[in-house]
């Protein structure tokens, strides 16, 4: 190293600029003499075969070979006339992008099928609400995506939802599989990639705010 200058690798600098939030990457753009053009490290290509690649609905359509649809306006007809249309709401919409966004982190096809015999495992991402006191009283472990706390025919009713009680008999079915994926840690990128598509998807009038992921 020469005196007065630091040498920094491509490969450091790209690895730096990921972590970075956006005024972080402005220093660094300062430091290494790069233009607001240059900064980024080119993003990969959304493929099946990678699922970290995909990163937006759009990534999930293009990986897909699909059309984007449901960044259009979606109006529903019920019934002949006018004023029987409308418009499909926000969450609704929401739910059925996680569900293409799920069909390419499978690599194109969701393989999730009713295990009789239980020796099938799959992974769906958990979501809970915390009081602002209760976040700041959590250590790094404890603190993850957060979302929504138990609202049953609400919460649960995004994922899928099915009760019969208080009568001769009872069955129950809190978890379906049109979300599932096939390991852990598809599920946890699932949750805290699309954060605010689930925040969209099951929640009611409330924002996903800072992302804590330590």
């Amino acid at each position: 190293m020469k005196e007065n200058v630091i040498e920094i690798n491509s490969a450091n600098y790209d690895a730096a600029y990921a972590m970075a939030d956006e005024q972080t990457r402005k220093v660094l753009a300062v430091l290494c003499g790069r233009s607001d053009e240059t900064t980024a490290p080119a993003k990969p290509a959304p493929t099946l075969s990678d699922y970290t690649t995909i990163r937006s609905y759009e990534d999930a359509c293009v990986a897909l070979g699909i059309e984007p649809t449901l960044n259009k306006s979606l109006i529903v007809r019920n019934g002949d006339s006018v004023e029987d249309l409308f418009e499909l709401p926000k969450h609704i919409v929401a739910q059925m992008k996680l569900e293409t966004i799920c069909r390419a982190l499978w690599g194109g096809e969701v393989k999730v099928y009713p295990d009789p015999k239980g020796e099938r495992t799959y992974w769906y991402p958990w979501f809970a609400l915390y009081t602002k006191d209760e976040m700041e009283r959590m250590n790094k472990e404890q603190r993850g995506a957060l979302l929504s706390a138990r609202a049953d025919g609400g919460a649960a009713a995004g994922f899928g939802f099915l009760v019969a009680y208080r009568r001769s008999s009872y069955s129950s079915a809190r978890s379906g599989f049109r979300l599932c994926l096939d390991t852990e840690e598809k599920a946890e990128y699932f949750g805290k990639q699309f954060v605010e598509l689930w925040a969209e998807a099951i929640a009611f009038n409330f924002t996903v705010g800072e992302h804590i992921t330590e």
